[in-house]
């Protein structure tokens, strides 16, 4: 199986998991669109950075340059919350 076919496998069998998780888990009307929301937005990120992954060198590039902003951004929020 090529590497590419694989990361969309994984969205399609995690994200309809994760739906059905928040659906039937104990949460409240918040958490549930809150949760589900930032899935499918999480989601809709991984598809597109594979996508884009697998398109071209440029696309390549985008992607590193992306996750390193993304890592970037989290460290900052991480030392933010001490």
């Amino acid at each position: 199986m090529e590497t590419r076919k694989l990361h969309y496998l994984i969205a399609c069998i995690s994200y309809p998991i994760t739906i059905i998780h928040f659906i039937f888990g104990n949460y409240t009307n918040e958490k549930l669109i809150s949760g589900i929301a930032f899935f499918t937005v999480a989601t809709l990120i991984y598809v597109g950075f594979t996508y884009l992954f697998f398109k071209s060198e440029t696309g390549k590039r985008v992607v590193v340059s992306g996750l390193l902003l993304a890592s970037i951004v989290f460290i900052f929020l991480a030392f933010q919350t001490v």
